[in-house]
């Protein structure tokens, strides 16, 4: 263990720590940072919990992400709330400071003129939610580069017997990702009039979030595409991974929060559903590609005292339950 991992660690478990701080306090009633009677609602109650409860399982994460403990736990367990994390998280962090940016660029207040909370509360969360993404992608590939090394390598992938449906699903997924992506950019020059988006989309901060939004959709897109259809690279697995988290995270926050106008629910229900089906095709790639490997180094098989243990040659079975376990 490094002093970078454990660094990493701990200032990402630093930079959740305001947001649930302020959770907590909404929760119980307080009127910091400008919170209102609105607070109080059931269902605003209820949403403070489940966010706040979402910072909470990133802290654990991370701490699985450092410590040998986090070896032993079965993949899915963390590549799932990590996915969707991603997906939440990414278009935050390199959406805010390039919006932030222009804004101190073209002048005028990167808030909304129907903002209630103060502005602080704005910096603190967003703030910090870009942080734990920078806390987060590097423990996770220090993570990731240590259990499935494989992955990182650069090789001319195997097709295997899913490589049509993989492909299928990519070319689907990529005209849809293109729709979205359209959304986004038309709410950003229309200021979110297109389609009854409920949230005006006045500044240019906001302008330039959505438009960030449809970049990381186009060039997930892309990215599997490149990911199946080529040559694997630790580049392309990546964008894949931040494209398929980012349509189904975005797609079905949306959802959840109800959104009205057939256009909304169409779009985030589309987002939902083929964010889900490519982040499967980009898992049986990376099956795939762990079959072509003729040797591959430690793929989460580490010892009780921490001692890395090679895998050899795996069969294509073995190489599936390197990657999910």
């Amino acid at each position: 263990m490094t002093r970078v991992r454990v660094l990493t660690c701990w200032l990402t478990i630093a930079a959740c720590l305001p947001y649930v701080g302020l959770k907590l306090a909404w929760i119980f009633g307080s009127g910091i940072g400008g919170a209102d009677e609105q607070m109080t609602r059931s269902s605003v109650v209820v949403a403070n919990v489940v966010t706040m409860g979402m910072d909470l399982v990133a802290i654990v994460i991370v701490l699985a992400f450092t410590y040998r403990w986090g070896r032993r736990i079965p993949a899915w367990l963390v590549l799932v709330p990590m996915w969707v994390g991603t997906g939440l998280l990414a278009p935050i962090a390199l959406g805010l400071p390039l919006g932030v940016l222009v804004q101190l660029i073209v002048g005028g207040s990167p808030a909304a003129s129907g903002a209630t909370l103060d502005g602080w509360v704005f910096a603190v969360v967003y703030g910090g939610f870009t942080l734990q993404a920078v806390g987060l992608t590097i423990a996770f590939a220090l993570y990731a580069r240590d259990r499935w090394a494989a992955l990182f390598e650069t090789t001319e992938l195997r097709r295997g017997a899913t490589h049509d449906l993989q492909l299928l699903i990519a070319k689907a997924g990529a005209v849809v990702a293109t729709g979205f992506a359209g959304m986004q950019i038309a709410w950003a020059v229309t200021g979110g009039q297109l389609g009854g988006q409920p949230t005006a989309v006045e500044t240019a901060a906001q302008k330039t979030f959505y438009l960030v939004r449809a970049l990381i959709a186009v060039a997930g897109a892309v990215s599997l595409l490149v990911f199946v259809h080529g040559r694997s690279t630790w580049f392309s697995l990546a964008g894949a991974w931040v494209g398929t988290g980012f349509l189904f995270a975005s797609g079905l926050f949306d959802l959840l929060i109800e959104p009205e106008g057939d256009v909304l629910r169409l779009t985030a229900l589309a987002a939902t559903l083929v964010g889900l089906l490519t982040g499967i095709a980009a898992i049986l790639a990376a099956i795939d590609h762990l079959h072509a490997q003729s040797h591959l180094r430690p793929l989460g098989a580490v010892g009780e005292e921490g001692v890395e243990v090679a895998l050899g040659d795996l069969s294509g079975r073995e190489a599936e339950r390197a990657l999910v376990e």
